[in-house]
């Protein structure tokens, strides 16, 4: 999600060849590689206050019975039961050391298609100081067993396919992106995110 969802939408279309499908009147879209859906890109529900930033959402059968657990273990919550059209609700919360994440009741089976090839999601890492009091936090909530690295900044960082992390880095550099490491990079308004080669070929 982004304060500039028009930038954003041109630099992920030249990066990662994203395509974009509106859904609703709130400027939310699917984003789609192939034809399948790889994500969604729109405003926070938190409003503009919340900045540019990918949003990693963890799956949640009951949505208030895992935000109620999420609030109980420390957790503050920034929007709540957010209605998502016809296909779920979601919630928003900063978690005890910091870290944004979401909460996500779908209403469908599916949700994000496509994963594990170049252009997808192939994981997500939760950045963070204090690894196990992290850890910890969101096995009680949803059960969620994350991987985690020592950082100063916590944050979720969700982790995109590609073919050569070192071409995909001067296509970054070019589109506007920063070099926080190898293989991670903050987009123009940013939003951080890493690349690395999928374990399966698309």
């Amino acid at each position: 999600m982004g304060v500039d969802p028009t930038g954003a939408r041109d630099f992920y279309a030249a990066v990662f060849g994203w395509e974009f499908r509106r859904e609703g009147s709130r400027g939310y879209h699917l984003i789609l590689l192939g034809g399948e859906i790889v994500g969604g890109l729109g405003p926070s529900p938190a409003g503009p206050r919340f900045g540019s930033a990918w949003s990693v959402y963890l799956a949640a059968k009951d949505l208030d019975a895992a935000q109620l657990r999420a609030e109980r273990h420390g957790a503050r919550v920034l929007a709540g039961g957010v209605p998502a059209g016809g296909n779920g609700r979601l919630s928003l919360a900063v978690d005890p050391v910091g870290a944004p994440f979401g909460l996500w009741q779908g209403a469908h089976d599916e949700g994000v298609v496509l994963v594990d090839e170049p252009g997808a999601l192939t994981g997500a890492a939760l950045h963070t100081p204090r690894p196990g009091d992290s850890a910890a936090f969101y096995r009680e909530v949803c059960g969620a067993h994350p991987s985690t690295e020592r950082a100063d900044v916590p944050r979720w960082v969700p982790s995109f396919g590609v073919r050569g992390t070192g071409a995909f880095g001067n296509r970054a550099r070019a589109a506007g992106a920063r070099s926080l490491a190898p293989g991670l990079f903050a987009d123009p308004w940013g939003a951080v995110f890493a690349v690395t080669e999928p374990s399966v070929a698309g």
